[in-house]
């Protein structure tokens, strides 16, 4: 199964564009066949976009050793470089597993973007609910 985190990155429009130009880089410079690129900016669970920003997010994502995941980082690496305005945060399974950078540019119309904004809570709920069909379950049987 793997270690699984949910990931936010909200950056400039012009930010994003050149993110998706140096996806495309970062595979030809690295020879990744076609076989091993996955479309993560088009595979998104949260996907929101302004005149501004752009705000993409995944969900149960394995956020460590694969090409798309390091063509992102070295993508956003290279926003930086360009005094591109971005912020990413990765929420990974572990209580305390959070990761959070940012580059904030100076020069870029879009400033102040958006922080990713997180909750952690206890989904009661879905502990409630399968215990009542545990519970279910049992009832049944001894019928």
């Amino acid at each position: 199964m793997g270690y699984r985190s949910d990931v936010r990155i909200v950056t400039s429009k012009r930010g994003y564009n050149e993110l998706k130009k140096s996806i495309q880089d970062y595979y030809k410079e690295n020879d990744i066949p076609k076989d091993y690129q996955f479309d993560l900016l088009n595979n998104t669970n949260v996907m929101e976009m302004n005149k501004y920003q752009v705000y993409l997010g995944w969900n149960n994502i394995k956020w460590y050793g694969y090409p798309d995941v390091d063509a992102i980082e070295d993508g956003l690496s290279k926003l930086k470089d360009k005094d591109l305005s971005y912020r990413f945060a990765r929420l990974g399974e572990n209580y305390d597993d959070y990761e959070e950078h940012s580059h904030e540019s100076l020069n870029e119309k879009e400033q102040d973007l958006d922080y990713p904004s997180m909750e952690r809570y206890f989904d009661d709920d879905s502990i409630i609910d399968r215990m009542k069909e545990i519970k279910k379950r049992e009832e049944s049987r001894d019928r």
